[in-house]
C-alpha cells in the first residue's frame, strides 16, 4: 500500500512540474537598455503530436491589462535563424514548426521595456504563455534654451539631468555648454560657430505623471498653444518654433491630453547658469493623444507664469506620454 501511495506522490510532481516552465528575463529600455528588471515567464507546456513544436501566448499591458496588438516577437536559434511574428488585435501570437533546441526570445514595443530572454524548446510541446509589457520613459523632446542677456557676455549652462542624454548640440561636455551670447539671443562657441540656441534630448530615469491639464481636441490645438505659450512667457519665435515642431504631432489627433510641467520637470532636469539670469522660464509641455474626450482636473497655469524682465533665459520642450492615465 505504501509503495503505490509513493508512486502516485512521485506521479503528481512530475506531472505539475511538466505544466510550467519558469524562465529568467531582463527588461531594457528601448533607447538607453537602462532601468533593467529581473522577471520570470511562466510556460504552460502541452504535449502535441507531430515532431514540431509551438510557442504561442498574449501581450497586455501590464499596467491597464489591455491587449497590446502588433508586439514584436522574435526567435533566435543557435544558427541565428530569426522566426518572427506579431501580436493580432487581440495580443495574440503563435510561432509554429520549431525544432527542439535553445532559443533567444525577443519582445518588443514602441513605447514599452523591451523583453529578452531563452528557452529550452522541446520536442512534441506546445508553450503558452502571457507576456505583460511595461510602459518604458518617455523621451524628454527637443528641450532648446534660448539666452537673452542685457550686454554681451560670456555664459556657462550646466544640465543636471536624472536620465541619460541622447542628443545634444553644440555638443554638451563635462564643463556644460560654454559660449558668448548677445542681446538678440546670438550664440557664439569658441570656435566662432554661431547658434541661436542650445539643444538637448533625453530619456529621463522617471516619467513624468500629469495629475492634472486640459483635454483639447485636435483641431483647437493651434489656438491652445497659441493662447498658453503666451500666458507662460513666450515671444512670438519661441512660439512659432514650439508650434513648428509639435503642432503636425497633435491636430489630427481626436484629442490631445496637454499639461505643462513645473517643479516636477525642475526636480529632474535642474539647470545651473553662470551668470545667474533675472528670469528664467520653462515650458515643458506633457501630451497624450486620446480618442476621445475625458474627465481630468483642470490644470492651474498661473504658479507656471512669467514676465520677462532683464537677462532672461528661455527653455522649451515636450514629451509624449507612452504610459496610462489614471
Amino acid at each position: 500500500m505504501k509503495s503505490y501511495f509513493l508512486f502516485a506522490l512521485i506521479l503528481i510532481f512530475v506531472i505539475l512540474g511538466c505544466k510550467t516552465n519558469k524562465i529568467t528575463t531582463k527588461h531594457y529600455d528601448e533607447c538607453t537598455q537602462q532601468n533593467i528588471v529581473s522577471t520570470k515567464l511562466e510556460f504552460q507546456k502541452t504535449i502535441i503530436s507531430g515532431d514540431k513544436s509551438i510557442i504561442s501566448g498574449q501581450t497586455k499591458d501590464a499596467e491597464s491589462g489591455e491587449y497590446l496588438p502588433f508586439v514584436n516577437i522574435v526567435l533566435t536559434d543557435k544558427q541565428n535563424k530569426n522566426f518572427a511574428v506579431q501580436s493580432d488585435f487581440n495580443g495574440y501570437f503563435s510561432i509554429n514548426n520549431l525544432s527542439n533546441g535553445n532559443y533567444t526570445i525577443k519582445i518588443s514595443y514602441v513605447g514599452f521595456n523591451q523583453i529578452e530572454s531563452t528557452i529550452d524548446v522541446e520536442k512534441m510541446t506546445k508553450y503558452t504563455t502571457e507576456i505583460l509589457l511595461r510602459p518604458a520613459p518617455a523621451l524628454l523632446e527637443k528641450p532648446i534654451i534660448y539666452l537673452y542677456p542685457t550686454q554681451i557676455q560670456n555664459i556657462n549652462v550646466k544640465l543636471h539631468y536624472a536620465g541619460k542624454l541622447t542628443h545634444t548640440y553644440p555638443n554638451y561636455t563635462s564643463n556644460g555648454w560654454e559660449v558668448v551670447a548677445e542681446p538678440n539671443g546670438r550664440l557664439t562657441d569658441k570656435n566662432g560657430k554661431e547658434y541661436y540656441a542650445l539643444f538637448w534630448e533625453g530619456i529621463p530615469d522617471k516619467a513624468l505623471q500629469p495629475k492634472d491639464g486640459f483635454i483639447v481636441s485636435g483641431k483647437e490645438t493651434l489656438a491652445f498653444l497659441e493662447e498658453k505659450l503666451a500666458y507662460l512667457g513666450l515671444n512670438r519665435r519661441e512660439i512659432n518654433e514650439f508650434i513648428i515642431h509639435w503642432l503636425p504631432r497633435m491636430q489630427n489627433n481626436p484629442y490631445n491630453l496637454i499639461h505643462f510641467s513645473g517643479e516636477e520637470y525642475e526636480q529632474i532636469a535642474k539647470l545651473n547658469i553662470s551668470p545667474q539670469p533675472e528670469t528664467i522660464i520653462r515650458v515643458m509641455m506633457i501630451t497624450k493623444p486620446l480618442n476621445s474626450k475625458i474627465d481630468f482636473p483642470v490644470q492651474d497655469l498661473t504658479p507656471l507664469k512669467k514676465t520677462r524682465k532683464g537677462y532672461t533665459v528661455v527653455e522649451w520642450g515636450g514629451s509624449v506620454m507612452n504610459n496610462i492615465i489614471k
